[in-house]
């Protein structure tokens, strides 16, 4: 079988797969959407930049027809917004994680015992906690510009995102650690997601919903879209490890 019959069936199971998770859109966008992501990071790694972008174009049409939801028919203009944003995170992922990491040489795997890896999260904590400082420094002023009648509430809110900013650190630096070929590829589709997300709700909320469109619309296009990028990119990341040593034999 030649290597282009190949990539085309597996770009058409994927797309498949992706017009059959439409089907549960109407039982959660937290279900259908991290798959989808997932297929459109898993067909780009997989098959390559241009399998990716025509199931970024492809499925938003298919969700269109197969939803038929009401504000996209209303305002056709999101189907094109979506698929650009479906295209950026593809986009990031093809860059990250293929053309970049061809270019760089390998990275060695680190361990807790290496102080690189020590002295990372040592400096990564003292940031952290700078950064406490002077937003707690300037907490009440802060109150006052947010128009936050409680002090504490922001005081909390700020403690746990800087507690959750540097977990999320650990974490992803703990991972690399271990393994190091996955740097790009984490990073590529970490920035695709939230690039997605900031372009959406840009073109989206901001341009094309009017100001009457309800709350909630607008979070669907904005902040449940990084969420299920995001689920998305985690899902990809479980599947592709195992894969790719499949994939490559």
């Amino acid at each position: 079988m030649k290597i282009n019959v190949r990539l085309l069936c597996r770009t058409a199971l994927l797309l498949a797969l992706c017009i059959a998770s439409q089907f549960l859109k109407n039982t959660s966008v937290y279900i259908t959407g991290p798959i989808v992501n997932a297929i459109l990071i898993l067909s780009t790694l997989s098959c390559g930049f241009f399998s990716g972008a025509a199931i970024s174009v492809i499925t938003p049409l298919t969700s269109w027809w197969i939803t038929g939801s009401p504000i996209m028919s209303a305002h056709p203009a999101i189907v094109p917004c979506v698929m650009m944003g479906n295209l950026l995170l593809v986009t990031s992922t093809w860059l990250f994680a293929r053309w970049l990491k061809s270019k760089l040489p390998d990275t060695e795997r680190m361990r807790f015992s290496d102080n690189r890896f020590r002295i990372v999260l040592i400096v990564a904590l003292v940031a952290c906690v700078l950064w406490a400082a002077v937003t707690l420094a300037f907490i009440s002023s802060l109150a006052s510009a947010l128009q936050i009648e409680e002090i504490s509430s922001l005081f909390i809110v700020a403690l746990v995102l800087i507690a959750g900013v540097f977990l999320v650190f650990v974490c992803l630096w703990a991972l690399v650690a271990r393994f190091p070929q996955t740097w790009s590829f984490i990073a590529g589709m970490v920035i695709g997601s939230v690039v997605k997300a900031i372009v959406m709700w840009l073109l989206i909320v901001k341009i094309i919903l009017p100001n009457a469109a309800p709350d909630a619309i607008k979070m669907t296009f904005s902040v449940t879209q990084l969420l299920t990028a995001l689920l998305g990119s985690v899902l990809a990341f479980l599947i592709w490890m195992p894969l790719k040593k499949w994939i490559s034999e």
